[in-house]
């Protein structure tokens, strides 16, 4: 959760109102993860003291090539969010040096925003057990309107395919791949990733994979866990 040092830049107001989400991620040094839990949920108690108001929420990846990767994010914002953050920056970053960025590598943060028109999800959906991930990486060459095509088209079949399971689509506004698309399935039990299996083929008139065969280059997955532990609600319960 180091905010202090991912700019936010040229944002735009036309993107959605608390839709947008910054994320931060770590690989834990070797042997080294139960200090990083230890001095992370030292950090979270730290910012709580501080009034701080904001949700965070931990995973870690469990399968893919980057398994075992932290993953961090404070959910729910608008852009003017980041501008106001109650927690003093500079004082933040030396608690994070202090409690544990001694005990990870290879830092990377991003701002993601919900693509709400083309999802489908309840409240507070990132608490779920797990989150099945997918990475869509497009051929980047419109302004967007072939791959939102796309979104629109697969949006009922997901919304039949998963049974009520909340699906979210984020694309990525700074700190990453413009070109690469998220869709996040909220999971709560591991037999429901069967629904996901050959989730891109799923079509009622054909394949939608077929018809925008040249936009999505390739797509990649991985499953997060959700960690309590590692994760603020200051506002649970009201």
């Amino acid at each position: 959760m180091i905010f202090a040092g991912l700019a936010l830049t040229g944002m735009m107001s036309v993107y959605g109102q608390q839709n947008v989400f910054a994320f931060f991620e770590y690989d834990i040094r070797t042997d080294k993860e139960d200090a990083f839990i230890n001095g992370y949920t030292r950090d979270l108690e730290w910012q709580r003291a501080q009034g701080d108001d904001w949700s965070w929420i931990g995973w870690f990846v469990q399968n893919g090539s980057r398994r075992g990767r932290f993953v961090d994010a404070t959910p729910d914002h608008t852009w003017a969010d980041f501008d106001d953050w109650k927690v003093d920056g500079a004082e933040n970053s030396q608690y994070n040096r202090i409690h544990w960025l001694p005990y990870v590598k290879n830092p990377s943060g991003s701002y993601k925003e919900i693509l709400a028109m083309y999802s489908n999800y309840k409240a507070d959906w990132y608490k779920s057990k797990y989150l099945q991930v997918y990475y869509l990486h497009t051929n980047g060459t419109d302004d967007g309107k072939n791959i939102m095509a796309y979104l629109a088209q697969v949006k009922p079949q997901l919304s039949k395919r998963l049974g009520g399971l909340s699906f979210i689509w984020m694309k990525t506004v700074s700190g990453g791949n413009p070109a690469t698309y998220l869709l996040f399935i909220a999971l709560n039990r591991t037999e429901d990733l069967k629904l996901c299996d050959g989730i891109f083929r799923i079509s009622e008139s054909g394949n939608p994979e077929r018809k925008y065969e040249g936009l999505i280059k390739n797509i990649e997955s991985e499953l997060w866990v959700y960690s309590a532990e590692l994760s603020l609600f200051p506002h649970a319960g009201e």
